[in-house]
This record gives structure tokens, sequence and C-alpha cells, in this order.
């Protein structure tokens, strides 16, 4: 494992901690969101529709397969926002 992906809301207490260790072998921004839907299917779905962001170096990216990232990013999951 290397580097770090930052979580938020409700990720964030599914994983159970505020950061994952970014999982080996993830190049890409579409890797990493298939990986944590594998590493947490209860949250599948919300992932796979691309409901959570990703951010890399505190800029939201396309969910593109052309989107790499790497251990020296800074990765973020940003979940839907809800309140009021």
């Amino acid at each position: 494992m290397s580097g770090a992906v930052l979580l938020f809301g409700r990720l964030k207490d599914a994983f159970g901690a505020p950061s994952i260790p970014m999982p080996e072998g993830v190049g890409t921004a579409a890797e990493l969101r298939s990986m944590l839907a594998h590493l947490n299917p209860d949250l599948a779905d919300m992932l796979r529709t691309k409901t959570v962001r990703i951010a890399v170096n505190q800029e939201l990216v396309a969910d593109e397969a052309a989107t790499s990232i790497s251990p020296s990013d800074e990765i973020a999951l940003l979940p839907p926002l809800s309140g009021g």
C-alpha cells in the first residue's frame, strides 16, 4: 500500500476511518472507484453510479479511465451532500 485516500461523510462512516491506504495497482480514478466498491459492497451502488465525486490534488476529476492517479497525489472521495 502507498498513499492515502481521504474519506468524508457516509464513506468515512462506512470505512470506519477518515482515510484508507491507496490500494496497490490502482492507476486511474475509475479503477479506484471499482476497487472501493469491491472492498465495501454496501457502497457499491453509490460508488458505481458516480454520485461520489473524486478529487485529485483538490480538483474534481472526470470519471474517465484516462484520469490517472499516482501514490503522491492527494485523493479525496466526496459523497453527495445533504442537510438544510
